[in-house]
């Protein structure tokens, strides 16, 4: 799409969003569009105006946000967690071909299509139903280049000999004794499965993981830095979701260089949201990790 089109969308997103944040709560309401029990999840799906999530609903009753779009501009990143996990791009080259674990309502596809449609995209769900879902509530298409696979992400990276530039980690399941009290399986914290997402990078290729915060996740930080030569860690604030960027990259880039990546990125590209504001969120001196 011309880029006068994409600049065009961006503004009127802009404004719709600002419509909606305040004057909708005064007319509108959560809506319930569909519920449903898969073999792995309690799955509910929301519109609020036209905002649509999806939710993972856990035995406690808790409600927890997996993807949230805006359906009149589904390649415009809502939530702020998967805008911060291209923090990725920032470290060493554009990425041509990338792996995503965990599909969602399927939001960082139509990014990444939209925007980057030369990059190559696997995408890999455990879920048969959250890939339906995905395809039949939020708009999600197989396009050329993007490949869904219903697949466990453990069998997949023994089970092919692909590589990539980069490898999206955000696979999430309902919170059991086989994960952490996020719902993150616990064999993605073992040594043997760093070893085998090294094994599919390219050179230079980096793995960005998405944390929801608990009371150890500083311990599943410090076992990447220990597995990885370098880690980046991106958070807003002391709350909210922490992204870790993870290289083999002996050389550690500085915030100059993000910097300048980003300019580059924005200037070309014209995403729906400033890679720059991204390096704000850099937190160069691992105070993640004290607090």
């Amino acid at each position: 799409m011309p880029l006068k089109e994409k600049n065009l969308s961006k503004k009127h997103s802009f404004y719709i969003f600002i419509f909606l944040l305040i004057f909708f709560p005064l007319f509108s309401k959560e809506i319930l569009v569909k519920e449903i029990k898969s073999k792995y999840s309690h799955i509910k799906i929301i519109d609020f105006g036209s905002l649509r999530s999806l939710l993972f609903v856990r035995d406690s009753g808790e409600e927890v946000v997996e993807s949230t779009l805006d359906i009149n501009f589904p390649h415009q990143l809502f939530l702020l967690y998967t805008q911060k996990m291209y923090a990725g791009f920032l470290i060493s080259n554009l990425p041509s071909k990338i792996l995503l674990a965990g599909l969602g309502g399927g939001s960082m596809v139509h990014f990444t299509n939209y925007y980057f449609p030369q990059i190559q995209m696997d995408v890999v769900e455990i879920d048969p139903d959250v890939i339906k879902i995905a395809k039949t509530y939020f708009s999600l298409k197989e396009k050329s280049g993007t490949k869904i696979y219903n697949e466990d992400i453990y069998k997949f990276l023994k089970n092919t000999n692909l590589k990539y530039d980069l490898i999206f980690m955000d696979a999430f399941l309902k919170p059991s004794s086989t994960t952490d009290p996020t719902g993150v399986n616990l064999k993605q914290k073992e040594k043997d499965f760093f070893q085998d997402l090294k094994n599919h990078l390219n050179p230079k290729g980096v793995v960005v993981f998405n944390i929801n915060t608990y009371d150890g996740f500083q311990k599943d930080i410090l076992s990447m830095k220990e597995n990885f030569s370098n880690i980046y860690i991106f958070r807003k604030g002391l709350s909210g979701n922490v992204i870790v960027v993870c290289s083999m990259e002996k050389e550690r880039y500085t915030k100059d260089y993000m910097l300048n990546r980003a300019l580059e990125i924005d200037n070309i590209y014209k995403p729906s949201f400033k890679f720059q504001n991204l390096v704000s969120m850099y937190d160069f001196e691992q105070k993640t990790l004290k607090y």
